[in-house]
């Protein structure tokens, strides 16, 4: 379990939810998001998640991947960080990137970075696990998670955008003091 320690939280270290060096076991949300790829433009890591926006039949405004994970979260406070790289080339549609985890598409928390922080080119985006935006089913169970989708709302669903980018998904304890 986490302990305090002259006023930080200790004991955890950095979880790495994906690496995303590879698309293996990621598959897209829907046919609005297309071109399911790896690619050479990242930050950490030899590769990065890379996808488009289309104006598909699917009619949202969502373009991200999801995939199966096998995590057990428990001890990480409301207060750690969940973190991730995101590239986009243009902020002008985009309305927020998310991040949802869960134990299914049903049970799931999502944790949205708005657009007033994005910037075109690489992102660093986070959230504080306990700072749910909304919540689906029963929403996150920390004990298990195995569910996980990263991506980008925009402001319409017939909005496009090409080679979005994901790199690193962590949890880190979060630092607070007394």
């Amino acid at each position: 379990m986490a302990k305090r320690v002259n006023g930080a939280w200790q004991g955890y270290e950095k979880v790495v939810l994906d690496a995303m060096n590879a698309t293996t076991g990621w598959t897209v949300l829907g046919n609005d998001t297309t071109n399911l790829a790896t690619a050479n433009n990242r930050v950490i890591g030899t590769k990065s998640v890379e996808f488009d926006k289309a104006d598909g039949a699917a009619n949202t405004k969502l373009a991200g991947v999801s995939r199966t994970i096998d995590n057990n979260l428990d001890g990480f406070e409301p207060t750690a960080k969940i973190s991730w790289l995101l590239y986009v080339s243009a902020v002008t549609n985009i309305d927020y990137t998310f991040i949802r985890i869960g134990s299914d598409s049903s049970n799931y928390s999502e944790l949205r970075f708005a657009d007033s922080s994005l910037v075109a080119g690489w992102n660093i985006c986070h959230q504080h696990l306990g700072m749910y935006t909304s919540t689906t089913g029963t929403a996150c169970d920390l004990t298990d998670v195995d569910y996980l989708v990263v991506g980008v709302a925009f402001d319409a669903e017939t909005n496009t955008l090409a080679d979005i980018a994901i790199d690193e998904i962590s949890i880190e304890p979060g630092n607070f003091t007394d």
